[in-house]
């Protein structure tokens, strides 16, 4: 690990065989296209590996270098125009991989009324390939939270979710497990929208669903209000060998009456905790700017830990429920993914709804590459402190590594000849500064000053032949 840069931590997720995959389905949906319009495409021809992973890599830049429109990075404009792109392929090459691109084999799609249809077919190799590496390529620590994260979109799909109190209110919703210490991602599942109604709930499946592969370890999983019951606490720890902790909606069945509305706690700090006979099940109420109710089988469940609040300016120092001060500290590996990724976001907007879970898998697999390599590498940088940006960065030019398609350099790229009319003339001139010494007279040992002089060469000459006389000695024709 010593030597190995950022691609190589990208192939341990995505590995160099799915370009292959995708090179194979890109060419034969193409063709699969062209025979149902029963007439060539004469601006396609077949894609390569190298051209894919340039393709890939160009997506990557493009979080990087956001603009608001994908043309303008073929822009002739020098202010806007990418030259790393031009050089790569033609915005006309990229808008037909952009077109054929596929990831599955679209002549082998089941009809969505087929007994075994697969609402997710289109992506299923990535989501199998990418599910499986991201299992085996690191073991999450001791603390791992499960949270709903979402990705952009405002198609028509039935799968769109509308989320009023997030940041993004409409898009495709993901549940995911990731270690609360770093944000690695340890596995993700696509919600399809309402199903069959289970028996403990849709939060219950959620969770157990992301954390059945950590079942036996006794690791301490964290979730919100929206996932927390008591069922599912008392079943992660009786069933899985699992502790978790949660904040609690207090109309939750099973949760104590007499600490939903607690009327005797009013300061700030103020508590009560009740444990469930002689189990590890503990439900609390905190009292902060409103109430905080819990639920949590933690080793220490019962325990009141030293804290600190904010009141405008001033650190308040609290008593909280050792619950609490846990919940705080280990419920943002979610959220702390999902700024990893939404720094640099990788895809365009697209009529496909596939692409943006796409290209949503291969971002996790860019910050999961990162988190790793910032795990282990001892790799020497020419960078103080080597950052997600730094990681991007390099990664794009490994993915890219020099592909061209162009067989000749664009116009942008060019040099253009710029007319005499344009090139500053060696001329006698006022000059923006104060009178100096005329250095020509200074060289016949005489002692003039002048306002004029040549801007070209910076010096102040006289306006009586010393300007003719300096250029005459130094080669030039005025």
């Amino acid at each position: 690990m010593a030597t190995a840069t950022p691609i190589d931590y990208f192939f341990l997720l995505f590995k160099p065989f799915m370009f292959a995959d995708m090179v194979r389905h890109t060419n034969n949906y193409a063709q699969w296209s062209m025979d149902q319009a029963g007439r060539d495409d004469p601006r396609w021809t077949d894609t390569t590996e190298a051209e894919m992973r340039a393709y890939i890599g160009m997506h990557v830049n493009m979080g990087i270098n956001p603009l608001p429109a994908t043309h303008m990075y073929w822009s002739s404009n020098p202010n806007i125009g990418n030259e790393g792109m031009k050089r790569t392929m033609t915005a006309n090459r990229f808008q037909k991989l952009t077109q054929y691109i596929h990831v599955a084999d679209r002549a082998s799609e089941p009809a969505k009324d087929a007994p075994d249809f697969d609402a997710l077919y289109k992506l299923r190799p990535v989501i199998d390939h990418v599910s499986d590496t991201f299992k085996d390529m690191y073991t999450p620590s001791e603390f791992v939270s499960v949270d709903e994260a979402m990705i952009p979109y405002t198609g028509r799909k039935k799968i769109k979710q509308f989320m009023n109190n997030k940041p993004v209110k409409k898009g495709i919703k993901v549940w995911m497990c990731c270690d609360s210490t770093n944000a690695y991602c340890h596995k993700f599942d696509v919600y399809l929208g309402k199903q069959a109604r289970s028996e403990h709930g849709l939060g219950y499946r959620v969770v157990k669903d992301m954390t059945c592969e950590l079942r036996g370890s006794n690791r301490q999983v964290f979730f919100d209000n929206f996932f927390t019951s008591v069922s599912l606490v008392e079943s992660l720890q009786q069933d899985d060998s699992l502790y978790s902790c949660g904040t609690v909606r207090t109309n939750r069945i099973g949760f104590p009456a007499e600490l939903k509305k607690p009327r005797d706690l009013r300061q700030r700090g103020q508590m009560r905790v009740l444990q469930k006979g002689d189990t590890p099940l503990v439900a609390s109420v905190w009292k902060d700017c409103s109430y905080v109710h819990t639920l949590s089988t933690l080793p220490d469940s019962t325990k009141v830990v030293p804290g600190q609040r904010q009141r405008g300016a001033e650190v308040v120092p609290v008593e909280m429920p050792h619950p609490v001060a846990q919940y705080n500290r280990y419920m943002g590996g979610v959220d702390l993914h999902d700024q990893y990724r939404m720094c640099y976001e990788v895809g365009r907007n697209s009529h496909k709804w596939w692409k943006y879970l796409f290209f949503f898998m291969v971002n996790c697999a860019i910050v999961n590459a990162f988190l790793l390599y910032k795990a282990v590498s001892r790799r020497r940088t020419s960078k103080k402190r080597y950052a997600h940006l730094d990681f991007r960065e390099e990664l794009v030019s490994e993915l890219i590594a020099g592909y061209t398609s162009r067989k000749r350099p664009s116009s942008a790229m060019k040099p253009k000849r710029v007319g005499n009319e344009n090139v500053p003339a060696h001329s006698l001139e006022r000059l923006p500064w104060k009178k100096r010494r005329c250095v020509q007279c200074v060289s016949r040992g005489e002692r003039k000053e002048s306002v004029f002089g040549c801007a070209m060469c910076g010096v102040n000459l006289c306006k009586k032949g010393c300007h003719a006389q300096f250029h005459n000695v130094i080669g030039i024709d005025v």
